[in-house]
């Protein structure tokens, strides 16, 4: 009680209160958006981690994190479009409330059950904090080890299509976790003698790199606004808004009001939430659909799910921030987060050197009372900016995500280099960019990426001690518990290789009956399966060369780290290989047959970026946006009239051609940074930003006046923007040469 006392006291400053309604904010606008990510968003708040104290982090972060999930169901209700994977139960009942002409009601349960939620699941963090020191009497370094193998695959295999892919990105992750000094000998490891390596890799630019710069050149690349796709490029369908009446605001209390009269709902929603946002990797994705699955089967109403049941919005939404909560507990209580976000927040803690453990509580005893107070605080906050704002921020989905690309570009290159001054770091995010990309057009999971990274220290230092402690394997005799994770994870594998097998199987099936010929033989093959055979044998040439240098060059303690990542890395990616191969193959014998013309049907090609694909495995992240059409490319006037968004040709290399935009994407985004190493960065940002209005908005301001406008009050606007921060923060920013 007397932490959470100081904890509130601690919020009582200006700037405190300052953060956390900014962070909020922040979290409402982008939480409201599809496609955008708070991923992407809390990869930048990362960079001003480093200039700002402690509270004013907690507030950022987690106000960003919080105040966006009541915001995205905004969007869920509004347009049947999840801003968050999270948000999907509340589209069940959600919209068909909302078509029903109740929209004002759908968000009125909503908000009442996401705050009312949050609240509930901040009791069951409290609870947790009074036995978080009595984990280090129970977790020892095998079960820390076995935690974290456990979290890598739960992350991982979490929407991954492949548990090959899991793999190979957590042993990826686990090899660039090594890069640096040594955790146990502080030698330097695969530094190359270069000053930015010696640090290691920067979590910020790998962050920036493998989230917001793809996503940026996915949404240059079709043309169209952000909420038309989501994190791997996929075409969301978009649905019609609702119409909003006069009589909004008085069905939104109702809404609000009806919410408190289901209150068993909303605490047991809020339980269920926070117990299973506890274990990581479980409680972020199915922790709602969990809730709604056991609201239906408590309720009396059952039979109306899925047609505007109250009790089918109160259930996931009384559920969605209190996982949050939940998260908190093997965060600080065991340093292990329990997703993408939980690991930049992890990050975050570190550039504030504080680390989360064993001997948390006793060493920061008042940060954990910040925290309950700042997701209860900033749940609530969002949720009132989300009623008053989320109809009209819902509005702004339509935005060209074109227009939004120069200024996240701008923000991805600059906010590494704020961080360590370096322009070494700027490369990371330029070369992470061009990874992530391929990794996500591929469909590889990069959470446990991004998590192999974040917990590869600690992986790295249980290794070394349950080796010291335990020789060889006798800890398997001696730590009971340390086996029933490790089967946990081993049966996690095993279900998760089932389960895709058996949905490939269907999905072969399906796709065999409707098509013939080389169709039947396309049909097998796998999403670009060029560009996959490429990244396997990088990964295996990866592999290698890490695993011979290690052994070669290092001693034991000091090779041991990015041996086991280079194993997991050429296991994954031998598994790959075969599956490549073949995809390659009938890849080539489909497109041969086709120009022999075995295949007459016009529009009927099987190239890499065809609607055949995307239909083949529907769901799957790698296929191209199945609402493309082959059309010739729009005048200005047809992108005018069609929102501001352009159609893309696939098949076409031409202007409105998707890849060859994302090239042109990846084009802009190398000059903008030899631009900043030749000149100034506030000068080279401003001229970035001028060129590009004047030459990449034509389809959204035909005439010169127009774009002459947007490039000279954007370019003003940046330079000052990008000046300011670098006055804030002390950087160098002048000239490299």
């Amino acid at each position: 009680m007397e932490n959470l006392i100081h904890g509130l006291g601690a919020l009582g400053s200006t700037s405190a209160i300052a953060y956390l309604i900014a962070g909020s904010l922040i979290g409402v606008v982008v939480g409201v958006i599809p496609g955008l990510s708070t991923v992407v968003i809390l990869s930048i708040i990362l960079v001003f981690s480093y200039k700002i104290d402690l509270t004013g982090t907690l507030c950022l972060f987690l106000g960003c994190q919080c105040g966006s999930f009541y915001a995205a169901s905004v969007s869920a209700i509004l347009l049947n479009t999840p801003s968050h994977p999270e948000a999907f139960p509340v589209t069940f009942d959600g919209y068909p409330m909302a078509r029903k002409g109740q929209p004002g009601r759908a968000l009125g349960l909503s908000a009442a059950s996401t705050c009312l939620g949050g609240f509930v699941g901040c009791a069951v963090l409290v609870g947790f904090l009074q036995i978080i020191n009595s984990f280090p009497s129970v977790f020892h370094p095998p079960e820390y080890l076995a935690l974290v193998i456990l979290a890598l695959l739960l992350v991982g295999t979490i929407g991954a299509d492949s548990v090959a892919k899991a793999i190979i990105s957590a042993g990826a992750g686990l090899v660039l976790s090594s890069v640096g000094a040594s955790t146990i000998t502080g030698a330097y490891r695969f530094t190359f003698g270069s000053e930015g390596l010696s640090n290691g890799i920067s979590l910020v630019a790998l962050a920036l790199g493998i989230f917001a710069i793809p996503q940026m050149v996915m949404v240059f690349g079709t043309g169209k606004a952000t909420a038309a796709q989501d994190l791997s490029g996929r075409e969301i369908v978009e649905a019609e808004m609702p119409s909003i009446g006069k009589g909004y605001g008085r069905e939104l209390l109702g809404g609000v009001g009806e919410a408190f009269r289901h209150w068993k709902i909303v605490l047991q929603s809020g339980i269920v939430g926070g117990v299973s946002g506890i274990i990581p990797g479980i409680g972020g994705f199915t922790g709602n659909f969990l809730a709604y699955g056991i609201a239906k089967q408590t309720s009396k109403n059952r039979a109306n799910f899925g047609t505007g049941a109250p009790e089918g919005i109160i259930g996931p939404e009384g559920s969605s921030l209190a996982k949050e909560a939940g998260h908190i507990v093997p965060l600080i209580g065991l340093g292990i987060p329990g997703g993408v976000s939980g690991a930049l927040f992890l990050g975050a803690l570190a550039i504030k050197n504080i680390k989360p453990g064993a001997g948390f509580q006793t060493a920061f005893p008042h940060v954990s009372g910040e925290i309950v107070w700042i997701i209860a605080l900033s749940g609530l906050i969002g949720t009132i900016a989300g009623v008053l704002l989320g109809p009209q921020i819902a509005k702004i989905t339509r935005l060209p995500g074109p227009l939004i690309f120069p200024f996240i570009i701008v923000v991805c290159l600059i906010g590494p280099f704020l961080s360590d001054s370096l322009f070494f770091s700027v490369g990371e995010v330029v070369v992470f960019g061009i990874v992530g990309l391929a990794l996500r057009r591929l469909g590889y999971p990069l959470g446990s990426f991004i998590l192999a990274l974040v917990l590869g220290p600690t992986f790295e230092t249980n290794v070394y001690l349950t080796r010291s402690i335990y020789p060889g394997i006798s800890f398997l005799e001696k730590r009971p518990l340390a086996d029933a994770i490790l089967a946990i994870a081993l049966l996690v594998l095993v279900t998760k290789a089932i389960e895709l097998r058996r949905e490939a199987r269907k999905a072969k099936i399906a796709a065999q009956a409707e098509a013939s010929g080389a169709d039947a033989a396309a049909s097998r093959t796998t999403p670009y399966p060029v560009l996959s055979l490429v990244v396997t044998s990088c990964f295996i040439a990866f592999a290698v060369y890490t695993g011979v240098t290690a052994l070669t060059q290092y001693n034991f303690e000091n090779g041991l780290m990015p041996e086991i990542g280079a194993g997991c890395v050429l296991a994954g990616a031998l598994c790959r290989l075969a599956v490549d191969v073949r995809s390659c193959v009938l890849h080539a014998r489909s497109r041969r047959e086709c120009v022999a013309g075995q295949v007459t049907a016009p529009g009927n090609e099987r190239d890499e970026g065809s609607p055949a694909y995307a239909e083949r495995e529907p769901g799957t992240p790698t296929a191209a946006p199945t609402t493309l059409q082959r059309v010739a490319p729009p005048t200005a006037a047809q992108a005018s009239e069609d929102g501001g968004r352009m159609r893309v040709v696939l098949g076409s290399w031409g202007r409105a051609g998707q890849y060859r935009r994302e090239i042109i994407a990846l084009g802009w985004l190398a000059g903008l940074t030899v631009a900043c190493w030749l000149a100034d960065f506030p000068v080279a940002s401003a001229a970035f930003v001028l060129l590009y209005g004047l030459t990449c908005t034509r389809s959204y301001f035909p005439g010169l006046r127009g774009r002459l406008l947007f490039s000279i009050v954007s370019a003003v606007c940046i330079y000052f923007a990008v000046y300011e921060m670098f006055n804030i923060s002390g950087a160098f920013f002048t000239s490299v040469l």
